[in-house]
């Protein structure tokens, strides 16, 4: 007896089949890692507003600190004796010795050793990263506040889109509210009155605005931050009208 057997036959995806899950799965895979991608920019992104921000932040806090010991110690801590600019000892500060709309420069002994240091804030547009905000501290030396003292440039803020007469980092106020007009300096006169300008400056407006160095990459911009703070003077300042006496501020 002869028994016939009938062949299964084979089920198997076509070529074709492969083909269109091979495609899928890459369109899939692609989106994956664009996301990802997204992901890991955004978040480069924001760290490096954050890092911005903090530094800004930090530096501000340090302008503050510095400018509310302007002027500490002075002539009157010691004696009441007018003293000339080149008769400035290294223990006694002036206080503001020039402001404009990115240059902050004054005396005061920060640490509290009774060692007067020269604190510089000015604004340079050359530079890795500039405009820059950046700041000196250099130890006062016995010769004129303005003409006579050296710096050395210390630490910066990058980044700064401000600092123009139109849009400026620093202004300054009389103790009666009138704005200053800047810049001005140890030895700018009033031509009406005869009195030293800087003598009466009491109040110091901060403003600065930063820009991220890196775009946005959803909306293709800059992050721009603007940090300001006010700071009424502690101490007096000590400006010269003349080459025989001294003027005190904070009036």
């Amino acid at each position: 007896m002869r028994i016939r057997t009938k062949a299964s036959s084979q089920v198997g995806f076509s070529l074709l089949e492969l083909m269109i899950v091979l495609a899928l799965l890459a369109i899939i895979m692609g989106s994956i890692f664009a996301q990802i991608n997204q992901a890991q920019q955004n978040s480069t992104s924001q760290q490096i507003k954050l890092d911005l921000f903090q530094e800004s932040r930090e530096f501000m806090d340090q302008i503050a600190r510095d400018l509310r010991a302007s002027g500490y110690p002075n002539t009157r801590n010691f004696s009441s004796d007018p003293v000339s600019p080149a008769e400035q000892s290294t223990q006694e500060a002036v206080g503001l010795v020039k402001l404009d709309v990115g240059e902050l420069w004054f005396e005061s002994s920060i640490d509290g050793s009774g060692n007067v240091s020269v604190i510089h804030y000015d604004l340079v547009q050359t530079g890795t990263g500039c405009p820059c905000l950046e700041r000196s501290q250099t130890p006062k030396i016995q010769a004129d506040p303005l003409t006579g003292q050296t710096e050395t440039d210390q630490v910066d803020v990058q980044s700064v889109i401000n600092g123009t007469s139109a849009d400026p980092i620093f202004k300054a106020y009389y103790a009666d509210g009138t704005a200053v007009s800047l810049p001005i300096d140890i030895t700018t006169i009033d031509p009406v009155t005869g009195n030293n300008l800087l003598a009466n400056v009491n109040t110091v407006d901060i403003i600065l605005k930063v820009q991220s160095p890196n775009r946005d990459p959803q909306t293709g911009q800059q992050a721009t931050m603007t940090l300001m703070t006010t700071v009424r003077l502690n101490n007096c300042s000590v400006a010269y009208p003349n080459t025989t006496g001294t003027v005190m501020g904070c009036k």
